[in-house]
């Protein structure tokens, strides 16, 4: 967890360097968990496209709090500002295929916003607990692993 160096965004390489991810869960006043499904992007190529992710997630910035970068994810793609994220969690996920990512897990309650980033979402989908769990067990390629290390660690935590 300590800064050995930094770089640009357009510099990292996102199989290969470690760096600190803030990830934003969206849950609903209801308890429903509302995901995003991950966009192409030619500009900062996403790794997981066309799965289903948390719907703000970002690269913590030099000197900036992991708060502070969740807050500005949601922001910059779900187009909430002052948005009240809640910490839930952090440390190094171990995402299979020798990948690892340093990260920070926040959540907040709010309905889907009728508008958001295109870029950095395709589209928003709404899931009671349950039918999440078990989409999650019959069709685990659908999820981006870091979604799913997330939710196996952190499920329990969140105001569902």
């Amino acid at each position: 967890g300590l800064v050995v160096g930094t770089k640009q965004r357009r510099d990292i390489d996102k199989n290969r360097d470690t760096y600190h991810s803030v990830y934003t869960m969206l849950v609903s006043p209801v308890g429903q968990v509302i995901l995003a499904r991950i966009p192409n992007r030619k500009d900062l190529p996403n790794l997981y496209v066309g799965q289903l992710g948390v719907p703000a997630a970002t690269i913590r910035r030099s000197g900036e709090s992991p708060m502070s970068a969740a807050q500005r994810a949601v922001g910059r793609e779900l187009f909430i500002d002052n948005a009240k994220v809640v910490p839930v969690g952090g440390g190094f996920l171990d995402l299979g295929g020798a990948r690892q990512t340093y990260a920070s897990l926040y959540y907040m309650v709010a309905n889907p916003p009728e508008s958001y980033s295109s870029t950095d979402i395709g589209e928003l989908v709404t899931f009671n607990p349950r039918e999440l769990r078990e989409l999650i067990a019959e069709h685990p390629g659908e999820f981006a692993p870091t979604l799913l290390t997330l939710w196996d660690r952190y499920q329990d935590r969140l105001p569902l």
